[in-house]
């Protein structure tokens, strides 16, 4: 049977199912009330350890543009979002969220080079800001260049290796990736043992890749049931639906 080739990003982590709120839509950005940002998913489920002091320098009017573009795109007027989130760049250029926000509105619109340089912008401002490498994995992972997702995943550990799961989880795809299968299963582990609330249930679907490339028949059936319990997406499902019922059939 053909190997299972499921959803995009962390990157292209599986090909075609979008399990999650895709950075491809704008309308997935979420405000959150600890940190005072919107970024976008998959990063709406990170906790970056520096933003609150951070946020507490960000001039006022350099905040109000950051609030004027989350209020657009939750209102999904996309054709503001980058215009306020460029004049509160202007306004303080250290102000790590609105680039990296910046960084996924451009990401989502095909800009490659230009969000690259904006997350960029935002790790650069503050070297240790969480969202800024894993918005730079991203768009690693999407180019395939997976030694690169690694690289910053690993970076993004480093800086808070208790409650990140969306890092284990590019570093659990970039480690499947390259054929470091272990160190790709214990990640995936990791990731999933944070994600006690099964927030992000694409985490299932890479550990079912990594089982599937170990040869575990039993258990990548498993990790598909347990997406299958929390997937949001119906077309999603359905698909991997079909997926199991021939995988199954095949183990008979």
């Amino acid at each position: 049977m053909e190997p299972l080739h499921l959803p995009t990003t962390v990157g292209e982590t599986i090909d075609r199912v979008q399990t999650r709120n895709t950075p491809h839509d704008l309308s997935a950005a979420q405000k959150s009330s600890e940190n005072d940002t919107c970024l976008l998913a998959p990063l709406t489920l990170v906790h970056s350890p520096t933003v609150a002091a951070t946020h507490l320098q960000t001039p006022a009017k350099a905040r109000k543009e950051y609030e004027e573009a989350c209020a657009a795109l939750k209102d999904k007027k996309t054709e503001n979002v980058e215009k306020h989130l460029r004049k509160a760049v202007h306004e303080y250029p250290k102000y790590s969220a609105a680039w990296v926000t910046l960084g996924q509105v451009l990401a989502a619109r095909q800009q490659t080079d230009e969000a690259r340089s904006a997350c960029s912008q935002g790790s650069t401002a503050d070297s240790n800001y969480v969202p800024a490498y894993l918005c730079l994995a991203d768009i690693a992972a999407r180019e395939k260049a997976w030694d690169e997702v690694l690289k910053l995943s690993s970076r993004a550990l480093e800086l808070d290796p208790a409650t990140n799961a969306v890092a284990y989880e590019y570093n659990a795809a970039a480690n499947l990736r390259i054929n470091k299968l272990e160190d790709a299963e214990k990640s995936a582990l990791r990731a999933l043992d944070i994600d006690k609330n099964n927030s992000e249930p694409r985490l299932h679907f890479v550990l079912a890749q990594i089982y599937e490339a170990k040869g575990d028949r039993a258990n990548e059936v498993a990790q598909l049931r347990e997406y299958l319990k929390f997937a949001a997406n119906p077309d999603d499902a359905a698909m991997v639906k079909q997926y199991l019922s021939a995988l199954e059939e095949a183990g008979k």
